[in-house]
Order: C-alpha cells, then sequence, then structure tokens
C-alpha cells in the first residue's frame, strides 16, 4: 500500500484538501461566534426597543437641534472675534489713559508737591531767621515822681546788621555772655 508512488498533482490535491478542511473548520468557529454576537445584540435591541424607537423618532429634531447649535456656534465666534478685537481697543484705551495719568497728572502733581515743599523750606527759613533776630528789646527802669527812665538797657540782635534807632540821650548797652550767674541789675553807663 505504501509502495505506490504519489505525484506531485496527487500531493497538491492532498495539502489543499487539508487547508480546505481547516479552513472550513474556522469558519464553522467563526460563524458560531457570529452567531453568537449577533444573538447578544439582538437581545440588547429587544431590550431597549423603547428606547431606540424614541431615539429614532426624535432624531430629525436632534439634528436640527445640532444644526442650530452649529450655526450659534459659528455666531457666537464671529462675535467673540469682534469682542477681542473690541478687547484690544479697550486695552489701548486704558494703556493710553494710564500712560496720560502718569505723564500728565502724576508728573503734574509731582511738580506741585515740589513747589509745596519748597515753599514750605522758604517759611521754615523765614522762620528761623524771625526767631534768630528776634528785634530790638528795651528795657526801662522808673523811679516813682521821674517821667523818663531811670536807665535804658537796648539789646539788638548780634547776627544782623540793622541799626537801631535810640533816643539821643539814652546809651546802649551791649550784653555780654560770661560763666559767673547774671546779677538782676542790668549794667549801664551814664553819659556825663
Amino acid at each position: 500500500m505504501f509502495d505506490e508512488m504519489i505525484s506531485w498533482g496527487e500531493l497538491i490535491v492532498l495539502v489543499l484538501f487539508v487547508l480546505g478542511s481547516a479552513l472550513m473548520c474556522y469558519l464553522i468557529l467563526a460563524v458560531a461566534n457570529l452567531l453568537r454576537i449577533l444573538k447578544n445584540v439582538n437581545q440588547i435591541i429587544e431590550k431597549n426597543k423603547d428606547n431606540i424607537n424614541q431615539s429614532v423618532e426624535k432624531l430629525p429634531e436632534i439634528t436640527d437641534n445640532a444644526a442650530k447649535i452649529t450655526s450659534m456656534v459659528k455666531d457666537n465666534l464671529d462675535g467673540l472675534g469682534k469682542v477681542v478685537g473690541d478687547v484690544g481697543k479697550i486695552s489701548e484705551t486704558v494703556k493710553k489713559g494710564a500712560e496720560t495719568i502718569q505723564n500728565d497728572i502724576i508728573l503734574k502733581a509731582k511738580s506741585l508737591l515740589e513747589i509745596i515743599d519748597a515753599i514750605k523750606k522758604m517759611y521754615e527759613k523765614r522762620k528761623k531767621k524771625s526767631s534768630k533776630k528776634s528785634g530790638t528789646v528795651y528795657k526801662y527802669k522808673y523811679k516813682p515822681g521821674v517821667e523818663r527812665p531811670d536807665e535804658v538797657e537796648v539789646e539788638t540782635p548780634t547776627e544782623t546788621d540793622e541799626d537801631d534807632i535810640a533816643p539821643d540821650d539814652y546809651i546802649i548797652v551791649e550784653s555780654e555772655v560770661s560763666d559767673e550767674p547774671e546779677n538782676d541789675e542790668p549794667v549801664t553807663e551814664e553819659e556825663d
């Protein structure tokens, strides 16, 4: 039985038969799986039949709403482009306003504050000068029953060059600062 020779044609037919048989088995398994999947899909469809019918009935309304939504989004995007442009203009206006405030108002206010500061310093200088030059001080000592004072002491500020005018018959006495305690009576010189 095994002594016979097999030709190439018979060998090819045998290989094709084996491959065809394997392919048929595979197809049978695939169809069985496909039937199982279709059965599950059919069960799902049966369970959700009412929901599917409602969705199919509302499908035209859903497509209309989707069309409206897309047109609204398109309009809003166009409006958004305008808003972005307006925001750019507003930001430029705000920037110009801030520059105006900085350049005009703040600089002018700063200048005004500098002027006020200069006036304040000038006032303080004058106040210091006026406190230093207290003016001429006359001290009179009268005796009872005499019309003219017995002694006159005139103090003038040492820092000013102003001449104080005293009556002709009075003597100007310069006050001296010493380490000794001062007496209550001023020192005077009388004219002969």
